[in-house]
């Protein structure tokens, strides 16, 4: 990593890019659509819902392992639609998206505070020493790899305790942020443990919901999932080129749905255009792509390679 701060190397990509597709084009590109923002936050909501439902009242199969290993996905959607929504776009105002980051977040047993001031960080500081992800950088061994695949490997990532030198900032750290951040993270910290004091209770009166429904595919498949998102992000990036800060993954109809339209090559260009909507994303890959190539951003079409 470098010192530079990337914000200064993306005015000159974002120059190229409107002098390529024109400012038209890119104020287009942003146009948002309440209605779909919306119901983004219905189906996630509600298909993460209907299979906690699915997976206590079906009996153990290969549907129900189908299901097991979709609510790992669904939980991710949940996190994406509010990375999309209320972090970087707070589509229902400051103190809206904040309420509903913690209800999309929150059964994730992510705090939406800490992830959005990071979060924001992260992009500012990318590539350099200040960058609040770069933690990821530390997953320099196979056996920490296999790790961060686990719940506890993911929080003792973030907080640094993979990290072999000093100074990495909490990931989750929200001193100085303001009076405001550090008020709604105290509020969170509080729900968590509310809902985790609730845990016995919940288990007692509504076991396979509560079981296998949320907290086993929390356990299990969240962090898994997790990683196969973090593979096409930022597994693959060159940080002397302000055109490719992140993995140019070629995504299809099916990965960018699995996805919300942020990994791979979706990736590169909400690097870009972080306030992008989700739905616009597939036209806008398809103009920028083309740029990103010639700008020297390397394309990879294997998953596979990259895991």
């Amino acid at each position: 990593m470098n010192d530079r701060n990337p914000n200064d190397a993306l005015a000159p990509v974002r120059r190229r890019l409107r002098e390529a597709l024109g400012t038209d084009t890119i104020v287009a590109l942003h146009r948002e659509n309440r209605g779909l923002d919306v119901l983004a936050v219905v189906i996630a909501s509600g298909l993460f819902t209907a299979n906690v439902l699915a997976l206590a009242l079906l009996p153990f199969s290969v549907l129900w392992l189908l299901l097991f290993v979709a609510q790992g996905f669904l939980l991710q959607l949940m996190g994406l639609v509010s990375h999309d929504l209320f972090v970087h776009r707070r589509v229902f105002g400051a103190t809206g998206s904040w309420l509903a980051s913690i209800v999309l977040t929150l059964p994730r047993l992510s705090l939406p505070t800490g992830y959005e001031q990071a979060h924001l960080a992260h992009h500012r500081w990318i590539g350099t020493a200040q960058d609040t992800e770069a933690y990821k950088q530390h997953l320099d061994t196979r056996g920490k790899r296999w790790l961060f695949m686990t719940l506890l490997g993911v929080k003792l990532a973030q907080a640094g305790r993979l990290n072999r030198e000093d100074g990495l900032r909490h990931y989750h750290d929200v001193s100085g942020r303001g009076a405001e951040a550090e008020q709604r993270a105290r509020i969170e910290r509080w729900l968590l443990r509310g809902l985790l004091l609730l845990l016995p209770l919940g288990l007692w009166l509504f076991p396979a919901p509560v079981f296998y429904g949320w907290l086993l595919p929390v356990l299990v498949m969240g962090p898994v999932v997790n990683t196969l998102r973090i593979v096409i992000e930022h597994a693959d990036a060159n940080p002397d080129n302000p055109f490719h800060w992140s993995t140019c993954y070629r995504t299809g109809p099916l990965s960018r749905l699995l996805f919300f339209w942020d990994a791979g090559d979706c990736h590169v260009v909400h690097h870009i255009y972080p306030r992008l909507p989700f739905y616009r994303m597939s036209r806008a890959v398809a103009l920028i792509g083309p740029v990103l190539l010639a700008e020297g951003v390397v394309e990879r079409r294997s998953y596979w390679q990259l895991l």
